[in-house]
């Protein structure tokens, strides 16, 4: 889901991440996946598909349909169906303005911005 400008209720509800980066089927499944890379999304790395402990490294850039906002996005991803697994999302986002701005806050230390992941 994508909230734009409110965060009380998504612009864009969308399907599962493989739909979001244009990876249907789950990529082509769990024997049949193979990565692949293109302008504006991709996977290039799929690493044992549908198993634990598998990797995937995918990207989407919206230069072709951008998601404007005034003062606030916010970006989720369904971890599957009712966000029920326990998968490891890391993401990245950039974002382009129209002038300089300056009175932003403050990052928090490195140490506090670095996933610590948990033997379960």
């Amino acid at each position: 889901m994508i909230f734009v400008d409110d965060e009380s209720k998504p612009v864009i509800n969308g399907t599962g991440s493989e739909d979001y980066f244009l990876g249907s089927w789950d990529f082509g499944g769990r024997d049949g996946a193979q990565p692949f890379g293109h302008a504006q999304y991709g996977a290039p790395l799929i690493v044992n598909a549908e198993r634990t402990g598998g990797r995937y490294c995918c990207y989407r850039f919206h230069g072709d349909n951008p998601v404007t906002f005034e003062r606030y996005l916010k970006h989720t991803m369904e971890h599957g169906h009712a966000n029920d697994r326990a998968d490891n999302f890391f993401s990245c986002a950039y974002w382009y303005q129209a002038s300089p701005f300056t009175d932003f806050p403050a990052l928090a230390p490195v140490e506090a911005r670095t996933p610590v992941v948990k033997p379960s």
